[in-house]
């Protein structure tokens, strides 16, 4: 059994502190540098040390700021049954879908741009797989539509097909309001006092806060949402080459953010994120599944928990460009390190093939399989009086089969795992049913689980605000030189 209230540890005491000095001292010494000029004047009036645009913290701001941050909150729902609670002992592993490829797959159709209907349709998936628990917006872009306003259909997509709690797209300032202005109608023009929705924030590592991802940050803080601080590390290449600089590289950059967060809204949730893997130095190309991977999701979680930040980290990520062994054995080391790293948010937990560039439909049913094996290993084993199983024993006695037990036959079905996507026939009976491979078996699986799907319904008053908001946003959408 493993528990997420007590997760792996991969760092010493004295390494946890090593990686804390070395952050103070890359925001103190080194600085970063921040391209939005209102987050620089709010910056200097708080006492940073401001030059151009090279800020340098003082690590006793960024220390009183965090400590504003809530380590757990409320997650709300439109449907408040599926509200959930994010960190903190007792909180919820949060799973979510594949978020922000270009491209779908699936064996039907191919490797194709994604389309609103593929977005439509990884929603559903995600609202009808039981394992998975929250939506992430942007399961694949849209790219059928126009780059200006695809964000609006895609925010829509979300908010109609699952009344789960979910994630915003907001690429920018202008995108967050419009995704902000969306949960005001769907939750009646108030989002508080818990926060709906969560966003996106990724510094353009190393130690670059560019002006699109802090305009967002600024908007999410304002509105009390939660905003999700991660900076997108690749050791050697956006990060030092070594674990250890590049953890303290992450925690300058996140503390940085959560900081400014707590400076425009004391008390806004935050989490620490930690999306750090390897570039492979042959490629460029980032490599997930590897053992400085797994480290990195641990030892992130850990550096989460000394902050009491909510931790998001880990998923389903593979760099294979296939659903084959490959993929598998990246998604496994992955998924392995999430769980023993007691991480609270878990964005891409299922669909994420090729690095991420394409959401696979039978990558998606898979992950699903194995979320569902994690969360009933995280469960453990159960020690009842009719588990122990004396009485039962005792009545199959010694040399007894127990396939003709009247306890087997009770309890298989609740005790035993038979998963519905991996066989266990017998080479002839395989053979006879025409050798099906797991990627043919995860085919036929996403689509049983889409022909589950129940539609959760919205009300008609609501949806026709909606319809009418983006509408008429479409005609006036973000300008570029705003976002800029």
């Amino acid at each position: 059994m493993f528990d997420r209230d007590r997760p792996l540890r991969v760092l010493s005491p004295e390494q946890e502190e090593l990686v804390h000095e070395q952050a103070m001292r890359i925001l103190e010494e080194i600085g970063t540098d921040v391209l939005h000029e209102r987050a620089r004047a709010l910056l200097a009036e708080a006492g940073c040390r401001v030059d151009g645009v090279r800020v340098r913290w003082d690590r006793g701001f960024v220390m009183e700021r965090i400590q504003s941050a809530p380590s757990s909150f409320t997650l709300r729902a439109r449907n408040p049954d599926r509200s959930v609670t994010v960190g903190g002992p007792g909180g919820d592993t949060v799973l979510m879908n594949v978020g922000g490829p270009p491209f779908a797959s699936d064996l039907d159709a191919g490797r194709r741009g994604g389309t609103l209907a593929d977005h439509d349709l990884l929603v559903k998936l995600t609202h009808a797989a039981p394992v998975l628990n929250c939506v992430q917006t942007g399961a694949v872009e849209a790219t059928d539509l126009p780059i200006a306003w695809r964000h609006l259909e895609m925010e829509y997509s979300t908010v109609r097909w699952s009344d789960e709690p979910y994630t915003t797209y907001g690429t920018s300032g202008p995108r967050a309001r419009d995704g902000i202005r969306i949960a005001e109608i769907v939750f009646g023009g108030s989002l508080g006092p818990d926060p709906v929705l969560m966003g996106i924030v990724n510094p353009n590592s190393p130690l670059v806060w560019d002006a699109r991802m802090t305009d967002a940050l600024l908007v999410w803080a304002e509105a009390a949402q939660a905003i999700v601080v991660t900076p997108f590390l690749l050791a050697g290449a956006t990060a030092p080459v070594s674990l250890a600089g590049g953890l303290a590289q992450q925690v300058a950059e996140c503390l940085s953010g959560v900081a400014l967060a707590q400076l425009v809204r004391p008390g806004v949730p935050c989490l620490y994120g930690s999306f750090f893997t390897v570039t492979d130095m042959r490629t460029g190309s980032p490599a997930f599944g590897t053992p400085e991977g797994v480290l990195a999701v641990l030892a992130g979680a850990q550096l989460a928990r000394r902050y009491r930040l909510p931790y998001r980290g880990g998923g389903g990520l593979a760099s294979a460009n296939a659903v084959d062994a490959q993929a598998a054995a990246e998604t496994a080391m992955m998924l392995w390190a999430t769980f023993l790293a007691g991480t609270d948010v878990v964005l891409h937990a299922a669909g994420w093939l090729e690095g991420g560039l394409t959401a696979s439909l039978e990558k998606f049913a898979l992950d699903v399989e194995l979320l569902d094996g994690f969360v009933r290993q995280r469960a453990g084993i159960s020690f009842s009086e009719e588990e122990l199983a004396f009485d039962a024993i005792a009545e199959t006695g010694p040399g007894g089969l127990w396939l003709a037990s009247p306890h087997t036959r009770a309890h298989f079905k609740e005790w035993l795992t038979m998963s519905p996507l991996f066989g266990t026939a017998d080479f002839a009976s395989w053979e006879a049913m025409g050798r099906p491979s797991a990627e043919q078996a995860a085919n036929a699986r996403w689509k049983e689980l889409l022909a589950s799907y129940e539609d959760p319904g919205i009300d008609p008053a609501i949806d026709e605000e909606l319809r009418a908001f983006i509408e008429q946003r479409k005609l006036d959408p973000p300008d570029p030189a705003e976002e800029a």
